[in-house]
């Protein structure tokens, strides 16, 4: 059975020590969020309140009908990377880079499964 930890400070020193290894692998509406490491096989859930959309220097709150985040995931998985984690913030930071959109999810709960 995989070990299940409720704590941000996984997906902090996971995004310290490779951050390039962390992506994007699941959006479910109302507020999931799936992140994997290639490095150490952590799986990261993120419980969310509410995604913003990043377009230049100005931010914009995603409804929940808004399904762009959901098209980027579904479509272009492999290019959806984490730019940021911010747990004194609860802020996780991602982009595209195929489409070139950033997303900002404003995180409620932390969990980490490791193998």
């Amino acid at each position: 059975m995989a070990n299940i930890f409720k704590s941000s400070a996984f997906l902090q020193q996971c995004f310290s020590v490779h951050p390039l290894s962390l992506s994007v692998k699941m959006f479910t509406l109302p507020d999931k969020i799936g992140i994997a490491c290639v490095s150490c096989k952590s799986r990261h859930r993120l419980t969310f309140s509410t995604i913003t959309r990043i377009i230049g220097d100005s931010k914009h709150i995603i409804s929940k009908e808004d399904h762009n985040l959901e098209s980027c995931v579904t479509e272009h998985q492999n290019a959806l990377h984490v730019t940021e984690v911010s747990i004194n913030q609860d802020i996780v930071q991602f982009r595209c880079r195929f489409c070139k959109a950033g997303f900002q999810a404003t995180v409620l709960v932390y969990e980490t499964y490791q193998p």
